[in-house]
């Protein structure tokens, strides 16, 4: 029963993990309000909130060696609350939108952070790689949901989608109710390698002893990250180009879509038993393969497929990076390693849109066009890189167990 609490109180903190999306279906509404604004601008409503994340990643890796992360994940939980609610009173300028994502982007640092910490405090093997999973599969409920429920509620009025930031408030007194209250970790605590780095207690001593394959890993969360965000601020444009609908439909798409990401991310141990160390490599290619669904669909079924595509795409890579980050960094580092993995992934998300505007990449099924070819390179590269088995060779306990071999022959 414990461990059913524990279960339900570090889920349901991912139900927001993706929140910062929702406001994306209303896109077409706002930039009808705002005429004179760039398209870009309005476009970063749904993008600030990876620099709100990116600013505080760092920052919630060192505060979680010295603060309970409970108190760390209610205090991210508050400001996604505050950056989701505050819209409904301040709503006339598109530069109160962008406050309010920048604040809504601090709490998710706090929890995207936080989240994986907990599950690599109390997990381990087999069941900590299955609760990422999940835990990406209740990220796509939590976006479904909220998609529907926001795209409904802003179809008279867009702010009124932002009422759905009403759910951060019952999950906040879920965490509060749930999670127990973690001691935070000491240097005493942690058990190191007979010549770990045991006295290595500054942040600069801990990066520097870190596995060179925690930045790898870390980097293709900004890789996807990047490439992500070019869908859902693109796909109300394609919709609109398409004729398909407005802001209802948008979000509709989105919300099937989601279905692919629950399938994938209940079966995510059964999905990795197969593809083993191609799990990464195999999302990107189908998050190419979903985009260039959504690019050439012919009807609203093509759409709502390349989106449950996508869905299953992003279910196993964002489920197998942070697997991959806490098993490869040594115990004492996984706040510092997942705070990396964080602020990577707030990046990437972050200069999406700049990037692409300098590249001269057009909004629309050109960006999204784009996402895909850049998929599909990066997916082959991981595979004849093999990649993901040089990173599961570098596990923390791989190389303890081969420490370990090495000096016992050498002692004897």
């Amino acid at each position: 029963m414990k461990k059913t609490k524990l279960k339900v109180g570090i889920l349901s903190m991912t139900l927001l993990n993706m929140s910062a999306l929702v406001i994306t279906s209303a896109f077409g509404a706002i930039m009808a309000s705002f005429p004179e604004e760039p398209i870009s601008k309005i476009q970063m409503i749904g993008t600030i909130p990876g620099l709100g994340s990116m600013l505080i990643t760092l920052v919630v890796g060192v505060l979680a060696m010295r603060i309970p992360k409970k108190t760390l994940a209610l205090i991210g939980i508050l400001c996604v609350a505050l950056g989701g609610l505050l819209p409904l009173a301040f709503h006339t300028t598109v530069n109160a939108l962008l406050v309010c994502a920048l604040i809504m982007g601090i709490g998710l640092g706090f929890i995207g952070t936080i989240n994986p910490m907990l599950i690599s405090m109390y997990f381990e093997g087999e069941e900590r790689g299955s609760l990422m999973g999940i835990g990406t599969a209740i990220n796509s409920i939590g976006l479904m949901v909220m998609m529907i429920i926001g795209s409904t509620l802003g179809a008279a009025k867009w702010e009124n989608t932002y009422l759905v930031f009403l759910l951060a408030l019952l999950i906040f007194f879920v965490v509060m109710l749930f999670l127990p209250l973690d001691k935070v970790e000491t240097k005493s605590d942690h058990t190191t390698h007979a010549q770990g780095p045991q006295a290595k207690t500054s942040l600069l001593a801990v990066i520097k002893d870190m596995n060179k394959y925690v930045l790898w890993v870390s980097l293709l969360a900004f890789a996807v990250s990047f490439l992500y965000t070019i869908y859902p601020s693109n796909l109300s444009l394609i919709v609109a180009e398409k004729n398909f609908g407005g802001t209802a439909i948008t979000g509709l798409i989105n919300a099937l879509g989601t279905i692919g990401g629950l399938i994938a991310g209940f079966t995510i141990s059964r999905i990795n038993r197969i593809l083993k160390d191609k799990s990464i490599a195999t999302g990107f290619i189908l998050l190419a393969l979903s985009y260039l669904l959504v690019c050439y669909a012919q009807n609203f079924v093509m759409m709502v497929l390349g989106a449950g595509i996508s869905g299953i795409a992003m279910a196993m890579i964002y489920s197998t990076i942070p697997f991959y980050v806490s098993i490869i960094a040594k115990p004492f580092q996984i706040a510092i390693a997942m705070s990396i993995f964080q602020f990577l992934n707030g990046l990437g998300g972050i200069i999406s849109p700049i990037v692409l505007a300098g590249l001269g990449v057009a909004s629309g099924q050109s960006a999204v066009l784009f996402g895909a070819v850049c998929c599909f390179a990066i997916g082959i590269g991981l595979i004849v890189l093999n990649f993901g088995k040089k990173a599961l060779a570098n596990r923390y306990e791989h190389q303890a167990i081969v420490m370990d071999a090495v000096l016992e022959e050498a002692q004897a």
